[in-house]
């Protein structure tokens, strides 16, 4: 009540009601007065009544209820709050609340010029000297640094953080009830550090300098990136737990499920920030930094950031999933930076098997879900969780369970998921049945004993160039890393160099040959590029070419499109073309004999002979393809069908090439 009788007598308030909104007056001074007619006063007496009521108010306490009250000095104490920014605090809180202040307020609406105005007035109701009222909203101050009071975006008022007048008006403790309402700390850690054994020596450093540098140190900032997936917030709940300080994730929506905005999300994280700047055993997490760094694009807003960086009290992971579109300038801010390698089977198992603790799985059908390279540690862990709410007790449900959770929500996502506990087919490749301009077998055995090389396979498609990488890696035991362009191409000017170092950085850690499908998406010629990006993507693939120490693969169906420096930059170039009429019939029935096993006999198929060799441009897509296809049916397959098939494929394959002109001998 004091600070409205404040704005009526002090700044004139009562005059302005008087000459324009007499009826609004009317109902104040009701208000302030239960009982009194004010509509009979003249405005000498609604003047002299004021006056009175101003006095009697000036004489006792400013009546701040509790919580408010005990909030507001908590919340001071934290972020080291001056008086007159509580002042300013409290008065914004009970104007949300208080209808006599918002009333009075209303009086001036119409008249405000702009933010001067709203300062002086804030200044007559609070008591204080205008110099100190500016001086709590300056920008640089806690109350608008950390986003407890904005500045409305269009017109020159103020107002509160989204929940913040319910927080300190009705929670017991406002200062962590602020942090458990803007950022998350319940969630447990799923995995340990033991889950992330390929990282080790990052590790090792980063929990050495969180340990020396955490409790002593502000502007201690990480950066982590990778694509979705590969287990960036788990690695930051797994290190705050071996660390054994509590973690606050710095939330995306309001209390009301409301999407935050850049600038809304970074005035909870430095709210985090100052009421944590005591607490030596916490650390902040900031998820998907990419989107709120990319809205930061001013000059202005781009110092404030890069301050931002400087003068965090408490240590902060930051989690994005892309670099490339991010200023040079916010990234040099950062003391360590991991970019995140997408994770190998090997690691995807070991997640499994402890995300899955406590079902009842067979070490079979785990090893089968890891090999899904999709499969990402947040998706498992909500995958098991409704699963032990199902109960299941046998294996064969659980898997079941598990599958078709994962199943729909990758088809969901757009990704490819394959079916598990279905008997593997073998491979049909045979070095030996390759239509190549080089014998593979010698090559092969090459690579087993040095475990290094570099090859170039070019041909049409289908031809087996990526089916001989997954033989290579089946026949030396190591795993293989398959990209596709599509995978590595990114739209950002220098994404596509990142991907590719964390391509052969990925089959660098562990120990895989290295698949690159599309390579002249990737190794285009320089001689005719237009775009500074085209070059230094070339320069980078060769880069790493040139110290990768494993086994690297690039399979092309347009040879000439490569770049000429590329090309020697192989140690072998294999060209990869149809089979020829001896190979054509021995993959014919190499097929037919794997498929109908015991039943099928060479001789059987004899009289298709003079059939399929008349077709010319045969690979060993043509025969997957017809396998798939009857698969897909539920048919038998007979040689005869097979044939079919095959001439089926060839038909399309060979639509609309020219045919020779000539005469045709016939027989007698």
């Amino acid at each position: 009540m004091l600070w409205a009788l404040r704005l009526l007598v002090l700044a004139d308030g009562a005059r302005l009601a008087l000459s324009k909104r007499r009826h609004e007056l009317d109902e104040l001074l009701q208000s302030l007065e239960p009982g009194l007619d004010a509509s009979e006063l003249v405005p000498s007496e609604v003047t002299r009544l004021l006056k009175t009521l101003l006095a009697e108010q000036e004489s006792r306490a400013i009546p701040v209820p509790d919580p408010l009250a005990s909030n507001l000095r908590q919340l001071g104490d934290s972020l080291g709050l001056e008086d007159a920014e509580l002042d300013v605090l409290a008065f914004l809180v009970l104007v949300q609340q208080d209808n006599v202040l918002t009333n009075t307020l209303e009086l001036f609406h119409q008249h405000w010029m702009g933010g001067q105005q709203l300062i002086g007035l804030l200044a007559t109701a609070l008591g204080r000297p205008r110099r100190q009222v500016a001086h709590a909203l300056a920008p640089e101050m806690t109350l608008l640094a950390c986003g407890l009071v904005q500045t409305e975006r269009h017109g020159n008022g103020l107002e509160l953080m989204r929940g913040l007048d319910d927080i300190l008006l009705y929670e017991e403790n406002g200062p962590r009830s602020l942090l458990t309402t803007f950022s998350n700390s319940q969630q447990p850690a799923q995995l340990t550090l033991d889950d992330f054994a390929h990282l080790q020596p990052f590790i090792d450093r980063l929990l050495r300098y969180l340990s020396r540098a955490g409790g002593r140190q502000s502007g201690v900032n990480v950066l982590i990136y990778g694509a979705p997936g590969t287990g960036k917030t788990e690695l930051a709940r797994a290190l705050a737990a071996h660390l054994h300080w509590s973690l606050h994730e710095v939330k995306f929506a309001d209390p009301r499920g409301e999407a935050l905005n850049g600038r809304e999300r970074f005035a909870r994280y430095q709210l985090c920030q100052q009421v944590l700047r005591q607490d030596n055993h916490s650390l902040v997490l900031f998820d998907e930094v990419e989107d709120v760094f990319n809205e930061q694009t001013s000059e202005g807003r781009k110092a404030w950031v890069n301050q931002l960086l400087e003068s965090n009290p408490r240590p902060t992971l930051w989690l994005s999933n892309e670099v490339s579109c991010m200023d040079a300038a916010y990234l040099r801010r950062f003391d360590l930076v991991l970019a995140m390698p997408e994770l190998t089977a090997e690691v995807r198992l070991g997640m499994a098997r402890r995300l899955l603790g406590g079902l009842n799985v067979r070490e079979p059908w785990l090893e089968q879900l890891a090999s899904q390279r999709r499969l990402e540690p947040a998706h498992l862990a909500r995958a098991a969780r409704v699963v032990k709410k199902l109960g299941y007790r046998k294996a064969e449900k659980v898997e079941s369970a598990m599958e078709d959770i994962l199943a729909n929500l990758y088809q969901a996502l757009g990704y490819r998921w394959k079916r598990l506990n279905q008997q593997r087919q073998p491979s049909l490749f045979n070095p030996a049945l390759c239509a190549t301009d080089t014998a593979l077998e010698p090559i092969i055995r090459g690579l087993k004993r040095s475990g290094m090389g570099r090859l170039c396979l070019y041909g049409p498609p289908g031809t087996g160039k990526s089916a001989l990488a997954g033989h290579l890696a089946d026949a030396l035991e190591r795993p293989l890393v398959a990209k596709k362009a599509s995978d590595l191409l990114d739209p950002y000017v220098g994404g596509t160099e990142q991907k590719l170092a964390a391509a052969f950085a990925e089959a660098k850690a562990c120990g895989g040959i290295l698949l690159i499908d599309e390579a002249d998406s990737l190794l285009a010629s320089r001689v005719g590029a237009v775009r500074n990006w085209e070059v230094s993507q070339v320069n980078e693939l060769l880069v790493q070419m040139e110290q990768y120490p494993g086994i690297l693969v690039m399979a092309t169906n347009f040879m000439d499109h490569l770049d000429a420096a590329a090309l020697r930059r192989f140690d072998f170039k294999i060209g990869f073309g149809y089979f020829n009429a001896e190979q054509a019939w021995m993959y014919f029935n190499t097929v037919l004999g794997q498929q109908l096993q015991g039943e099928f006999r060479e001789q059987e198929a004899a009289h298709l002979h003079p059939a399929l060799i008349q077709l010319k441009q045969l690979t060993p897509g043509d025969f997957a393809a017809v396998l798939r296809r009857h698969g897909v049916m539920g048919e038998r397959l007979s040689p005869e069908n097979l044939l079919a098939g095959l001439e089926q494929e060839h038909a399309l394959k060979t639509r609309g090439q020219s045919r020779p002109i000539g005469f045709v001998a016939t027989g007698d």
